[in-house]
């Protein structure tokens, strides 16, 4: 540790808070509506016919195949094409509540497929509809299974926030690189930056864990 200019650590630390929170409130926003749009979308394509099961999957298809980076500009330049102008924030958590919900669908629609065929067909026979044995019955049971991979995916979606930077939004990555070339100090910078987003990302997957616990009770 010795070299490293503590006073500066401890000068920069409000700005790289500040910009921590702005990171988490992107986070949580993004963890809620991607898992809500992936349940739609896994629902819809469970459910629906072909063709909305074409749609989805192409949907899916998009947000892994295509960079992070492009999505984000795309998003970003396309909504005010259509009308629907919102700041670098909003632009943001849309962008990669996209993102997530593309990895959603298909973690959610691979878990309900691998429980027992059994499981529907019992529900179906005791009178509920499609619909009421999906959400009743079949989501219940596949959250255990759900968990682990949903929050890895999340977890990554949460890094790739740092992309919002070239949209100018003041997450952790855009403040950071803005003191670097400020005050001319990587390695002070990288430090805080590298230690804030450890315990964001860590938050998550504690949570996550007393999650998995909770279901296996």
């Amino acid at each position: 540790m010795d070299g490293l200019d503590l006073q500066f650590m401890i000068d920069i630390l409000p700005d790289m808070l500040l910009a921590a929170w702005v990171t988490v409130k992107l986070s949580v926003l993004t963890i809620i509506f991607s898992v809500a749009l992936g349940v739609v979308l896994a629902s819809w394509k469970l459910l629906g016919g072909k063709l909305a099961g074409g749609l989805i999957q192409a949907f899916v298809e998009f947000t892994r195949g295509v960079p992070q980076l492009v999505q984000i500009s795309i998003i970003y330049f396309a909504l005010p094409r259509v009308g629907l102008t919102l700041d670098e924030f909003w632009t943001g958590v849309t962008a990669l509540t996209f993102v997530g919900a593309g990895y959603a669908v298909e973690i959610i629609r691979g878990a309900v497929d691998s429980l027992d065929k059994g499981q529907r067909e019992n529900a179906l026979a005791l009178g509920l509809s499609e619909m009421q044995a999906l959400f009743l019955v079949l989501y219940p049971q596949a959250v255990r299974r759900v968990l682990p991979p949903l929050t890895n995916e999340l977890a990554n979606v949460i890094k790739a926030s740092a992309l919002l930077s070239v949209i100018s939004v003041n997450e952790l990555t855009k403040v950071a690189n803005d003191l670097i070339f400020e005050y001319f100090v990587v390695i002070e910078v990288l430090i805080e930056l590298t230690v804030l987003y450890i315990v964001i990302i860590g938050s998550l997957l504690w949570v996550s864990r007393i999650l998995e616990k909770r279901t296996r009770a």
